[in-house]
């Protein structure tokens, strides 16, 4: 017999879900939402299915809301915990990894197999994932750069974790609404704005200064795997966000000009190396969306964004106590600490009293998708009130679930009385 293979993608799975009979000797793939998130992960009955179970995941995507098909940016912790915890599921028959156009997406494909080849051959944390990806720049480029790489790429791709170089033009594709074609502002002050801006500054610039101590037969290799998708998601970002600025007046058009400017420039380089060796590879204008374009010089209607400084913030990781499994971080989140908290386990964050009788917090997690049912939930608890149970689950592919994948959060907020006599107040997460 021929092995068959059954892919519930997209609407498939609501059929599936319905009641579709799939035979016992078919494997089932399950998929990711198109972003990195695992829609279904195998059940008891699934699990003891003659066929088995396995996983096809994205790197790459060419949809909605918005493509991303230039750089390969998606976050390896999130590429680590989404496919591990399939493994522990028992989705562990086939991997298929949809890498786009392959180029830009060599290190990803290589932790992805890595994975695929043994899941125990990195560490199940932060650490873990430091080391593969040292260990593969100190395979590239020599040991002498590893460690100033690593620093590199890994606030590389905490960057793009938190928007992505080709959703930063706040624009959607296959979308009715004629609104979504143009670019326009992102929700972000101005002080955002420019911190966003000096942090790819200073990758960008560090890369430009180890560049010229690597060897001559690894320039090519630099330029493809490191130089240009840190320079090239960094002058994006000037290019976009200084825009941004000058529609308020706040910034010069020829800073955004010649962002667009550098970006041609490096691609030109990319696909000249070694006599046009990867000509036509790189295309710095994937379906010539509005986002990669030159901008036109417009101003806006509507203010920037005010800054409204927290009066207190924590990363997952900054917990004072936990019951049960110890929180663990793989360096997620839009600051790197993101913690997983298993199902019954919980953790303990702690803040002065603000002397004020009512509080209003706001907790941002992964937009991941549930692990068993329908529901994804977790129960928030201040000082000894009573807590509350939140549920953060989406439908697939509506505005919610659009939102929380361009910017990788899914937020809910509560608010709730403060008794202001205490000193401290705590916050449990369960």
């Amino acid at each position: 017999k021929v092995p068959q293979v059954f892919i519930p993608y997209k609407e498939v799975l609501d059929v599936y879900n319905m009641g579709l009979k799939v035979p016992d000797d078919v494997t089932l793939m399950w998929t990711d939402d198109n972003y990195g998130y695992i829609r279904h992960f195998p059940t008891e009955a699934e699990r003891n299915r003659k066929g088995g179970n396995g996983i096809y995941y994205h790197i790459s995507y060419w949809g909605r809301p918005h493509d991303y098909l230039w750089l390969s940016t998606n976050h390896p912790a999130q590429i680590y915990t989404q496919m591990k915890l399939a493994y522990d599921k028992g989705a562990k028959d086939m991997w298929i990894l949809n890498v786009g156009d392959i180029k830009p997406g060599e290190y990803l494909t290589e932790l992805f197999l890595d994975m695929a080849w043994n899941i125990d051959s990195i560490e199940d944390n932060k650490k873990g994932l430091d080391q593969h990806l040292k260990t593969w720049l100190t395979r590239e480029f020599g040991q002498p750069y590893a460690a100033d790489l690593l620093a590199v790429m890994n606030e590389y791709y905490r960057l793009a974790y938190i928007r992505k170089p080709e959703f930063m033009g706040n624009t959607r594709t296959e979308e009715t609404d004629p609104k979504f074609k143009e670019v326009t502002d992102l929700p972000w002050s101005e002080q955002e704005i420019k911190n966003r801006i000096a942090d790819y500054d200073k990758i960008s610039e560090k890369v430009v200064q180890l560049s010229k101590a690597i060897p001559a037969d690894k320039q090519n290799a630099w330029f493809e795997l490191i130089e240009y998708p840190v320079r090239g998601a960094a002058e994006l970002n000037r290019k976009l966000l200084y825009a941004q600025l000058a529609r308020h007046g706040r910034a010069n058009w020829s800073q955004s000009d010649a962002a667009y400017d550098a970006i041609e420039k490096l691609t030109t380089k990319y696909t000249t190396l070694a006599n046009g060796k990867w000509k036509n590879m790189m295309d710095f204008k994937p379906r010539n969306l509005a986002v990669f374009q030159k901008l036109p010089q417009v101003k806006s209607a509507t203010p920037l964004k005010t800054f409204q400084d927290p009066f207190a913030t924590f990363n997952g990781n900054q917990f004072v106590k936990f019951e049960g499994t110890k929180p663990v971080s793989h360096g997620l989140g839009h600051q790197s600490g993101a913690v997983s908290i298993k199902k019954g386990d919980h953790a303990v964050y702690e803040f002065n009293s603000p002397a004020k009788d009512s509080i209003r917090v706001e907790v941002a997690l992964a937009p991941n998708l549930p692990v068993e049912g329908k529901l994804i939930r977790f129960e928030i608890k201040i000082d000894d009130q009573a807590p509350k149970i939140v549920d953060y689950h989406t439908s697939d592919r509506n505005e919610e679930w659009k939102i929380n994948v361009l910017t990788n959060q899914a937020k809910r907020m509560i608010v709730t009385s403060l008794n202001n006599k205490q000193r401290k107040h705590s916050i449990t997460i369960k």
